[in-house]
């Protein structure tokens, strides 16, 4: 991973210490992927489940939702999304250079 995207990540960790922590002690894992290509910079699952997530919840579902914030008010942008199904509960957060997606 670069070090543009470790001093992002660092900035945003640390604007969000609180919520981190409490979130970290709770995941099942989570995924970094880049918004330029939706390639993975870092997972804590396994290449296929990683993909997996970054392909049916970031190239589709987030984009979708983002484009209906846009859609509401040119202004606004999305700042997190959370997902809850019977199994599983997941928290995207998209940033400028990269998504953020926590599995619970």
């Amino acid at each position: 991973m670069s070090k543009i995207y470790l001093k992002a990540m660092e900035d945003v960790v640390q604007r969000n210490t609180d919520n981190t922590n409490r979130i970290t002690e709770q995941a099942q894992g989570f995924v970094v992927s880049e918004n330029a290509g939706d390639s993975l910079l870092h997972t804590s699952f396994d290449l296929t489940t990683a993909q997996s997530i970054v392909k049916h919840l970031h190239a589709s579902f987030l984009k979708l939702a983002q484009s209906c914030v846009r859609d509401l008010d040119t202004e606004d942008k999305l700042c997190f999304l959370r997902v809850k199904t019977r199994k599983h509960e997941f928290l995207v957060s998209p940033e400028d250079a990269f998504t953020v997606t926590v599995v619970l």
